[in-house]
């Protein structure tokens, strides 16, 4: 391996260089205690950024997993876990000097996901770009959700923010971050939206699989309406006190917050809840008072995803609603590439591998029309980080959603033209019935 050690505002760091791009793993970016707010990391003298970064607890923290996702993203590889992962990994041309930033936040459905897994955690493609790539750490299941403190999301916005302070000893430009989601990432991302916690620090947001407001039935809760929940879980873990739970070992409280979530059933207890802060109010009356973070944007679906139907809707919904305001432009996108291997086809998270790249890591035998797609996708994305447009030269033309236009971009390996909305919701609806994927 060879290493390169550069001088940043927080000390020295060191980390490994292939074919002319660097890779920085596991950079702290900052420190806390069980159920608190982050805080700035101290500085060190020199710090070794060769070594894996880390993760949240998880499932597969204290379980054997053996899930479709395990094998399609984990199997084989090794992970580090803590409580408090506040960690990130930066990869950039060893020439880069104020280059365009995009930073990745992982999905996982707020309880599960990896800052370095195979898809997008150490991939090189955007660096060929010119582009410097992150890939952002955050806290997950009960050590981000208790008591509805949105710990993750916090740590989303310290991690940003260092981002913005700190990237340009890396070679990147401050002043041109654009943030990118998938699944429960991209949910992330649009809560931080409603509430312009973001506002001068990202400048553009790629959403995979998650943008948009999710429906009322499965709105976000208050602390209050929380509460019940909360005690059942202190009750399982066998603490009488809120303080003794907060003292118990890491599998006890997430043990118990796994069993108590799976007994209750809800989608509104494994997601983020309305704190009054970070999450002031419901999406749905940000959005009718346009009060959110205005940003260009790409919204993106998978044919077989997670409720195909739905997740169109929100995205498309969404899309709609901003254009009607006079928004930033929203590119919007359906994936329907049937992936080799097996009969899932397009399933959730299929669109990592091509938006991402590292095929090569992948069990999949992808064939060439896979890696024109991959190369497609992201040459649209790299343009779209440079300058808030994915459109460029040898790219079949994109145009954004507006009053005349409300196709999306059909990214399927074939064709190279748009899909019309109800096209998409025949599609849709048919994956939904008869076609599913693993989820």
């Amino acid at each position: 391996m060879n290493k390169v050690t550069i001088e940043t505002g927080l000390g020295r760091v060191t980390g490994s260089v292939e074919n002319g791009i660097r890779i920085f793993r596991g950079i702290p970016f900052a420190v806390t205690e069980r159920f608190e707010l982050p805080k700035p990391c101290p500085k060190w003298e020199e710090f070794d950024a060769t070594e894996k970064e880390t993760d949240c607890y998880q499932y597969a923290s204290f379980r054997q997993e053996t899930s479709f996702y395990y094998k399609e993203f984990r199997e084989g590889w090794e992970f580090k876990y803590a409580e408090s992962p506040m960690t990130l990994n930066v990869i950039a041309d060893e020439k880069a000097e104020k280059q365009p930033v995009l930073v990745f936040i992982h999905g996982g459905g707020f309880e599960t996901g990896n800052v370095g897994e195979m898809p997008y955690g150490i991939t090189t493609e955007y660096a060929k770009h010119g582009i410097v790539y992150v890939s952002l750490g955050h806290r997950l299941n009960v050590f981000s959700l208790y008591e509805t403190g949105n710990y993750g999301l916090h740590d989303m916005v310290f991690g940003l923010r260092w981002v913005y302070e700190h990237i340009a000893d890396f070679g990147g430009d401050p002043e041109r971050i654009t943030v990118m989601g998938q699944s429960a990432g991209a949910m992330s991302i649009m809560d931080l939206i409603y509430t312009k916690t973001l506002q001068g620090i990202v400048k553009g947001a790629v959403l995979m699989s998650g943008a948009g407001m999710v429906p009322k039935l499965a709105k976000p809760s208050t602390k209050e309406e929380f509460a019940p929940f909360w005690a059942k879980v202190r009750e399982r873990a066998g603490a009488k006190t809120e303080e003794k739970f907060k003292t118990l070992p890491p599998d006890v409280i997430w043990n118990a917050w796994y069993e108590e979530s799976r007994a209750n059933g809800s989608f509104s207890v494994l997601q983020p809840g309305i704190d009054g802060t970070i999450i002031p109010k419901l999406p749905q009356e940000v959005a009718k008072e346009g009060s959110y973070l205005d940003i260009p944007m790409i919204v993106g679906i998978t044919s077989q995803d997670f409720m195909p139907y739905l997740i169109y809707e929100m995205a498309s919904g969404w899309a709609k609603l901003h254009v009607k305001r006079g928004g930033a432009p929203v590119y919007g996108y359906m994936f329907d590439r049937a992936l080799p291997g097996n009969s899932f086809k397009a399933f959730h998270a299929a669109d990592l591998w091509y938006m991402c790249g590292n095929m090569d890591k992948s069990w999949r035998p992808f064939e060439e029309t896979d890696k024109k797609l991959k190369d497609q996708m992201i040459a649209y994305t790299a343009n779209f980080v440079k300058k808030a447009d994915p459109n460029g030269e040898g790219l079949p033309a994109w145009a954004p959603v507006s009053k005349t236009n409300k196709n999306f971009r059909l990214f399927d390996g074939v064709s190279d033209g748009m899909i019309k909305p109800m096209q998409c919701r025949k599609k849709l609806y048919h994956s939904f019935l008869k076609d599913k994927g693993p989820m």
